[in-house]
């Protein structure tokens, strides 16, 4: 008997103002190619993404591997086992070079093996090392659609591979390859929901549903997929991904760093340092105003992880990478050289104050992105107006420092 690997229950999914999908249930079992197809707009990537864990629900559930992962109560669980997962606008960082993307999927899927072969297939093994951003978009979409297959192309297991529109922007050869991969790995043991309106697509699927009800078909014939020769990594850290991010982009210099340099710089002007000499308070405030600014900008990993949703595929896979060692150093920095300018000094626990300034602040200002990352116009929200309201800890902490030193 196939094992369910995904199942709707009675589910309601709401976008923006209207009700998408209502009452709503399928279920997707090991060796089954599901296609919803239908008109544009009638709720296939809602479909997807709710699978996904990336939409809330208004009522229902939804159960991977017979684990709730997502319900209208607003429990919302990390998977026990790997899923694949291809968007609509891809979920890719333009920084990541194709093999750091893919690795980054294997590490979550903790094995990992060759590549070549597959890069190979579509056509991308001469740019493995090449950033993403400069792959052409038809490339790009290739490299979504393999990071989506992954997670079964590195199982004995079955698992479940959720597609999105994985045909659009793929070249004639690219869609002969992708047909041929589904099916092998269908008759694998894994499963498979795809919305699409590519014929050559719909013709791997062992079911048609257009979100109503099911028909059936007859799959094409293949050849079993033949796994390769595997090797166990460790699962990724998000921490560690959130400085690779860092490391590689200067995100955390650029966004932060800079915005605490220029409060640095804005203060000189406004001020000689030797006319603070006996303004212990106002002092303590100047030296702590840099880092104090430099969290407000927020969390630089989570700013450079919106483009093109993949902060979306990061929060659907595993945890969301985040800088928590970058706003740190970058307090302490800010706060020595500041110290340095205004205290005529250096004292160790005015420079701690300084680091969990911009750490705490960044945290608490990432924590609002994320939890507006799902409206329509996040960068709009009045929310962030919420943001001056951190003023009353920063002078607090001003005013213990004052007392202790």
């Amino acid at each position: 008997m196939s094992d369910v690997l995904l199942a709707f229950e009675s589910v309601e999914i709401r976008r923006g103002m209207g009700i998408v999908v209502s009452d709503f249930s399928l279920q997707v079992s090991s060796g089954e190619v599901v296609v919803l197809h239908g008109e544009n707009g009638c709720g296939k990537s809602t479909v997807i993404e709710a699978a996904a864990r990336i939409l809330p629900l208004e009522k229902g559930q939804v159960l991977q591997h017979g684990k709730l992962v997502i319900d209208s109560e607003g429990r919302r669980k990390p998977p026990t086992v790997p899923f694949g997962l291809t968007l609509q606008q891809n979920g890719l960082v333009g920084s990541d070079t194709i093999a750091e993307h893919l690795n980054n999927m294997m590490s979550i899927c903790q094995t990992k093996i060759d590549l070549a072969p597959i890069l190979k297939q579509y056509s991308l093994d001469h740019r493995s090392n090449d950033l993403i951003a400069h792959l052409s978009g038809g490339q790009q979409r290739k490299v979504s659609v393999i990071a989506g297959l992954l997670p079964a192309m590195v199982s004995k297991s079955p698992r479940l591979i959720l597609l999105d529109e994985p045909d659009s922007g793929l070249d004639d050869d690219a869609i002969q390859v992708l047909s041929q991969h589904i099916t092998s790995l269908r008759l694998a043991g894994h499963a498979f929901l795809i919305a699409t309106h590519d014929k050559r697509i719909i013709k791997c699927a062992t079911r048609i549903n257009n979100l109503n009800h099911d028909t059936e078909q007859k799959p094409p014939s293949g050849d079993v997929w033949q796994l390769q020769e595997v090797e166990s990594v460790k699962s990724t850290n998000w921490i560690m991904s959130g400085f690779s991010y860092n490391l590689k982009t200067k995100a955390g210099f650029a966004n932060n760093g800079i915005a605490g340099f220029l409060t640095l710089g804005i203060l000189l002007s406004m001020v000689e340092p030797f006319e603070l000499k006996n303004l212990l308070g106002l002092k303590m405030g100047f030296v702590l105003l840099p880092a104090f600014v430099a969290g407000l900008c927020g969390d630089p990993v989570v700013n450079l992880l919106r483009e093109n949703r993949a902060l979306d595929w990061w929060q659907a896979n595993t945890a969301t990478p985040r800088a928590i060692i970058i706003p740190i150093l970058t307090g302490a920095i800010l706060t020595t050289i500041s110290s340095y300018i205004f205290l005529e000094g250096l004292q160790f626990i005015v420079v701690v104050a300084g680091s969990l300034t911009t750490l705490i602040c960044s945290i608490i200002i990432g924590f609002l992105q994320l939890s507006t990352n799902k409206l329509s116009r996040p960068q709009a929200v009045f929310i962030r107006l919420l943001t001056p309201i951190l003023i009353l800890p920063w002078s607090i902490v001003v005013n213990e420092l004052i007392a202790y030193i």
